[in-house]
């Protein structure tokens, strides 16, 4: 493998990062596989994100930052795509974190199963056990639409394809943006993409959206626009109440939400349930 064709392109999205990319970008400085090339593509940040980003060249010089016109998610991965050298492409969020042999353990299922499309199993950014919770719910959730429901889907904080593949069925539409990451996913296996959920290496997936909003605004808030898809189909105009802006959850001092009662309870009994 030359160093023109990296196995992996990891492209991260970025707009107002500066809190979180930097782990990010350390944690692939780390990793124990090294065949790989990082993609940053950011949509014109208003904070330190790209000064942040390129204090880590010397510890990571694969690092390319290229500028986005448009605060677009699918805009940026696709951007990030088309500049991408490697065989198989990553797709990351910022705020994601990865333990040191993440890329060696992908690798390793990928020459296992041979997936056209893949993603992971999620731990939840802190030990929290209702975070926990919902974290394997969330595993639970992908497992049952890959197994049972036969509708695979990944989220769009981790997900892996092969490049040509990738550009076989356009990419991401950017002309939605909200789902975008649920659209892929069923289009790509529609078009005959090898879908694989990897249990192991595990990711950290971010629950700053959640601690900033609180579990039951949040719920509401995905309520709403999960039943907006369905009745009118992926959102093609910016959703206020889902915008792509990771300043607005820097975790910062808050007053503790108040949990009803019962749904304490409920979250318990289900921790209990799957054995956490």
């Amino acid at each position: 493998m030359t160093k023109s064709t990296p196995f992996f392109s990891i492209v991260i999205p970025t707009l107002n990062e500066e809190e979180c990319l930097p782990r990010l970008l350390a944690d692939l400085a780390r990793q124990s596989y090294c065949d790989f090339e990082v993609i940053v593509v950011d949509a014109h940040s208003n904070d330190k994100t790209i000064s942040q980003a390129k204090k880590l060249t010397r510890q990571l010089p694969c690092l390319t930052i290229i500028n986005s016109r448009q605060r677009n998610v699918a805009h940026q991965r696709n951007l990030g795509a088309k500049k991408a050298r490697g065989k198989i492409l990553i797709f990351m969020d910022a705020d994601n974190q990865l333990p040191p042999y993440f890329l060696l353990g992908i690798k390793y299922r990928l020459e296992l199963n041979k997936p056209q499309l893949f993603t992971c199993y999620l731990d939840p950014d802190s030990t929290k056990p209702q975070d926990k919770t919902v974290a394997s719910l969330l595993n639970l959730s992908s497992e049952i639409q890959d197994k049972i429901i036969d509708a695979p889907m990944a989220l769009g904080a981790l997900i892996g394809c092969k490049k040509a593949f990738f550009s076989k069925i356009g990419g991401f539409d950017e002309s939605i943006v909200y789902a975008e990451d649920r659209e892929f996913s069923i289009r790509a296996f529609k078009q005959g993409g090898r879908f694989q959920l990897f249990k192991d290496p595990k990711y950290a997936y971010s629950f700053r959206r959640l601690r900033k909003e609180g579990k039951l605004k949040l719920l509401q808030k995905l309520t709403k626009t999960g039943a907006m898809r369905l009745l009118q189909g992926y959102a093609q105009e910016p959703l206020a109440e889902y915008p792509m802006l990771g300043g607005r959850f820097y975790d910062k001092p808050r007053k503790k939400s108040q949990l009803p009662l019962k749904l304490k309870i409920l979250y318990h009994k289900i921790a209990d349930i799957i054995d956490l």
